[in-house]
């Protein structure tokens, strides 16, 4: 019963689809052109000519799945991380900014940078929304925010907290203490200028 199961297999049938290839290629250089003397060729030429040609097969599969699969792989990969940086960006987004502060200190007291820094980053952008300067959507990414930043004055330090958060989930960075201290320095700035904005609306 297992020789019988071992010989319908589609491992001993690519078996004997490489040996009938091998005995067909020997046979053409066998018979093709005498005159040629192409009986000198050795026997493990067909062997030999049948593995070059799954291995150029397998290169052209390659090939083929680089330049026209995997754009579209790593489109879809790319997408959905950005899906996830929205959810994780704008999941707490009922918090407020005292609440997203605090948790973000405990995370600095734990020293879990990472976490400390992510929750920063939300109480700015929830303070930026708060103040009607920067509102929050659920389709910006932090590419996005980064670009806006840029163009709001008095505020452009932010881009410090957006570009972390940025390279903690997509790039798997490490937040070291003191780059929390700058993020942390970053948002003191934002915080300054706004107040300075609500205390003198001239000033913007």
């Amino acid at each position: 019963m297992a020789t019988s199961f071992e010989k319908t297999s589609w491992r001993w049938q690519l078996e004997q689809f490489q040996q009938r290839f091998g005995e067909w290629i020997e046979l053409r250089l066998r018979s093709d052109d005498r005159a040629l003397n192409l009986d000198v060729f050795p026997p493990w030429l067909g062997v030999f000519l049948v593995r070059l040609t799954w291995l150029i097969l397998a290169a052209l599969i390659i090939w083929f799945g680089y330049r026209i699969i995997y754009p579209y792989w790593k489109r879809w990969i790319f997408t959905n991380r950005q899906q996830k940086s929205v959810e994780r960006t704008t999941i707490d987004k009922a918090y407020t900014v005292a609440e997203l502060l605090d948790r973000s200190h405990r995370f600095k007291g734990d020293g879990n940078y990472n976490e400390a820094s992510r929750w920063l980053y939300l109480a700015m952008l929830q303070r930026l929304n708060d103040v009607k300067l920067i509102p929050q959507q659920l389709s910006r990414t932090d590419r996005e925010y980064i670009q806006i930043l840029r163009t709001v004055p008095h505020i452009e330090a932010g881009e410090l907290l957006a570009s972390t958060h940025e390279q903690v989930y997509f790039g798997n960075g490490i937040v070291t203490s003191e780059d929390f201290d700058r993020c942390q320095q970053a948002y003191h700035q934002i915080e300054t200028s706004i107040t300075q904005r609500e205390n003198n609306p001239q000033h913007w």
